[in-house]
């Protein structure tokens, strides 16, 4: 398919800035297209793997503080959970007992990461008896990681899982500049927090690590002149 049949299918918005990146060379911004998706998919990779590992870290921890498998669903009966969380909390556990297959677990599943760094969250991280942070063993020690620096970060993350979710461009920042530290940036803090986890340096080496397609992105950007920042 030539330019103007790919533009033609994803629209014309859509594929401007990379255009505009590549000083409307059509040629580089399809190739720069197709690197922003690789790099996606290799995001996605680890990002579903954090998810995972943060959503049953915190599940686990609150299972033993409340003595109580079935905790989620048990808080919504109380001031655990602001009223916007309860009630998508009780929609989700009412789809699932629909199916007559309902198992906390299957509610743990459906909650989004939002609610789960929502965890972290002012009021959340209170009702909680201010003891979640026990879920990050190798945590660094000192004040700066306290329940709203690690809110701050771990939201950082969402807020870039999301732009993967709905297939948006992760490479520019938001003056359309190609910002490759923004995404060497969000590696590292997904790697901090595996490691604050409990987990080894390898855990992430089961999925493809994003970093070849960085430094692709660096080489595209050098060989074909194309202008972007390297530097945080």
């Amino acid at each position: 398919m030539d330019y103007c049949g790919f533009e033609a299918a994803l629209s014309k918005p859509r594929l401007n800035r990379y255009k505009t990146a590549c000083n409307g060379n059509e040629l580089k911004a399809f190739e720069l297209y197709k690197l922003n998706i690789n790099l996606s998919k290799d995001f996605y990779g680890i990002l579903a793997l954090f998810e995972v590992v943060l959503r049953n870290a915190i599940n686990n921890h609150y299972k033993k503080h409340f003595s109580d498998d079935d905790w989620i669903i048990n808080q919504t009966k109380t001031d655990f959970f602001p009223e916007e969380k309860k009630n998508i909390i009780i929609k989700e556990h009412n789809k699932i007992i629909k199916t007559k297959l309902y198992t906390p677990d299957k509610l743990v599943a459906a909650l989004t990461f939002g609610l789960w760094v929502d965890m972290f969250s002012r009021n959340c991280f209170a009702k909680g008896n201010k003891t979640l942070l026990k879920i990050f063993p190798d945590k660094e020690k000192g004040v700066k990681y306290n329940q709203s620096f690690i809110h701050e970060e771990l939201d950082d993350i969402r807020k870039f899982r999301n732009k993967i979710a709905h297939y948006e461009a992760i490479c520019f920042n938001k003056e359309n500049n190609i910002y490759v530290p923004y995404l060497e940036h969000i590696l590292q803090k997904i790697s901090k927090y595996i490691h604050f986890l409990g987990l080894p340096n390898d855990f992430l080496d089961s999925v493809d690590s994003p970093m070849f397609n960085i430094e692709k992105l660096k080489s595209f950007c050098v060989e074909e002149g194309i202008s972007f920042e390297f530097k945080r």
